[in-house]
C-alpha cells in the first residue's frame, strides 16, 4: 500500500506540474507576448507550478527512507512480472499495425464514397 501511496503522490505532482506549465505556455499568443511579456495568467501558472514542484522536492527529501523503500519495493515486484516473449510481443505488434492501416483505409474509403455521393446529390438537386 506504501508503493501505491508515493507512486500515486509522484504521479498527480508530476501531472499537476505539467498541467501547469502547459496553461502557462499555452496563455502566452506569440505576437503580443513579445510586446507585452509575461501575461498574468501565464505567470501565476508558472509560480503554482514552481510551489508544487518545491512541495514535491521537499516531501521526496522528507520522506526519503519511505521513498527509497517504495522504489526497492517497485523494483521486486517488477522481477515478479511475467514478460512475454519476443515472438509473442512481435506478432501483436505487427496484428495492430495492421489493423490499424485496415481500418483507416476503410474509414478513408467511406469518406471518399460519402464526399463523392455529397457531389452526386448536389448536382442532382442542381446546386
Amino acid at each position: 500500500m506504501k508503493v501505491k501511496k508515493s507512486l500515486a503522490l509522484f504521479l498527480v505532482s508530476c501531472l499537476v506540474l505539467c498541467a501547469f506549465f502547459c496553461l502557462g505556455v499555452a496563455a502566452e499568443d506569440g505576437a503580443d507576448a513579445a510586446k507585452e511579456g509575461i501575461s498574468t495568467f501565464a505567470l501565476v501558472s508558472l509560480i503554482v507550478g514552481g510551489v508544487v514542484l518545491l512541495a514535491v522536492i521537499v516531501l521526496c527529501i522528507v520522506k526519503r527512507e519511505k521513498l527509497a523503500e517504495s522504489l526497492r519495493a517497485y523494483k521486486r515486484e517488477l522481477k515478479n512480472v511475467t514478460w512475454f516473449s519476443w515472438k509473442n510481443v512481435w506478432r501483436c505488434t505487427v496484428f495492430v499495425i495492421v489493423s490499424v492501416v485496415v481500418v483507416a483505409a476503410a474509414i478513408g474509403l467511406l469518406d471518399y464514397v460519402f464526399f463523392q455521393g455529397q457531389y452526386l446529390l448536389v448536382d442532382l438537386l442542381g446546386g
